[in-house]
């Protein structure tokens, strides 16, 4: 009996909105900008509901404009947990305010305090191509106060609590499919409300409790904080060229690693997750989503993980990789890329805002490493003909073992850029 498995990576500009078919079982991991949801996601997840299919966990794995925008539109419209208007959901993985520790919190509420601290109505976002993918905020339209307005079940499979593994944890689904939790770590979880409480104690006086308004509060801060002075702005690295008529391997590989690892808190409390199938004889597949997880924790947990399964040694073989926070090089180092070993590689972003994702030094990093063992293949949902002029050049991929799978769309946009659909079978 053969299994079929289906990631389909959704036009999210330089975000996430990422769909797994596999069995019975559909998952989807971020949802992009709100255009996200409602020009691709919302028909494909309302295709879903019409065959008579739901989703089995939603995935929003941390706290950024680009991941949880559309996760926001997509509630809004759903609505109740018990009938929804779109399509059902078993369980949503996600960590809010609630979920974090915190040493001063207290009973009571701030419903009649809103004063001194008001909502904007209006989030703008540095990495938005359009209008119509900033998320709005206002009192209880947060991701969190979603979820508990509409009934949702909300990490459930950790009982409630928060989706974190501070070792490998496992949480098998059905028919030889299982989901290893990696991330977010305690330590990671701390570091992110850590920062959030010295941006808000000022407000409240450290007074936090258990109201839904914090969750508002929370998503909207930290998104925040993000694009203030608290964390650096990534900038396009000058030294990390486009790819152009020559060796662009060579011209862009690094011996030396100069980039300093990613210090976002939002970024580190990433939920990072292998989905494993094993039919206990002959077929193991294995793939890894870590989010825009930091490359030493994730390194650190593959660690973990080799550590406690007689199966697996580094480099960890997997089938499928999607490249942390989209091929940055701040959150791709050599390290951990050399104990990585992928078939496939996956890349979501178009390049756009401050960032131009992937960095070719990535991408020669991935490409050169392990030698020529075995044949690597890049997937891109955006084909980005402006940067990538040469990785299509033959005698390149012959020489490092490397193919490329691009969306459907010519030199002129013509044609469905953004979006790409892997299909595996075995």
């Amino acid at each position: 009996m053969s299994i079929k498995l289906s990631i389909e990576l959704f036009p999210a500009a330089n975000g996430d909105a990422i769909l797994i078919e596999v069995g019975q079982q559909i998952i989807l991991i971020d949802c992009g900008y709100i255009s996200t949801y409602k020009e691709h996601l919302k028909p494909r997840l309302q295709a879903l509901k019409d065959e008579g299919k739901r989703i089995s966990i939603l995935i929003v794995t941390h706290i950024d404009a680009d991941h949880i925008s559309g996760a926001i539109a997509f509630l809004k419209e759903n609505g109740s947990a018990q009938e929804p208007n779109i399509i059902s959901i078993d369980d949503i993985w996600f960590n809010s305010y609630r979920h974090l520790h915190f040493q001063n919190k207290e009973s009571g509420s701030h419903a009649d305090e809103t004063d001194f601290f008001e909502i904007p109505s209006g989030l703008e976002s540095n990495n938005a191509d359009d209008p119509n993918s900033l998320v709005s905020y206002s009192q209880g339209t947060s991701l969190g106060s979603l979820i508990l307005k509409h009934g949702y079940t909300w990490n459930g499979a950790f009982m409630g609590s928060t989706a974190m593994a501070d070792s490998p944890k496992v949480i098998q689904l059905n028919d030889g499919l299982s989901i290893t939790v990696l991330g977010p770590t305690q330590e990671a979880l701390d570091n992110m409300s850590n920062h959030w409480y010295k941006y808000l104690k000022t407000i409240f006086q450290g007074k936090l409790n258990e109201d839904a308004f914090f969750d508002d509060a929370f998503e909207l801060m930290m998104e925040e904080m993000r694009q203030s002075d608290l964390e650096q702005l990534e900038q396009p690295d000058p030294s990390s060229p486009v790819a152009v008529d020559h060796d662009w391997v060579t011209a862009n590989y690094k011996d030396l690693w100069s980039h300093p690892e990613d210090k976002s808190p939002t970024n580190g409390a990433s939920i990072i997750f292998m989905l494993e199938y094993d039919n206990g004889t002959d077929i193991s597949k294995k793939l890894l989503f870590p989010g825009d997880s930091i490359p030493s924790q994730l390194l650190g947990q593959l660690q973990k993980l080799v550590a406690q399964r007689a199966d697996l040694e580094l480099p960890v073989k997997l089938d499928v990789f999607k490249v942390p926070h989209h091929g940055a090089n701040k959150n791709n180092n050599p390290e951990l890329i050399a104990n990585i070993l992928s078939e496939y590689y996956l890349f979501s972003t178009n390049g756009s805002g401050h960032y131009s994702h992937p960095d070719m030094d990535t991408l020669a990093q991935i490409v050169k490493s392990h030698g020529t063992e075995k044949l690597k293949t890049l997937v891109f949902n955006y084909r980005q003909f402006e940067r990538f002029t040469d990785l299509d050049n033959l005698q390149l991929k012959n020489k490092y073992k490397y193919q490329t799978i691009w969306p459907d769309v010519d030199q002129f946009g013509n044609g469905h850029d953004g979006y790409i659909k892997l299909n595996l079978e075995f």
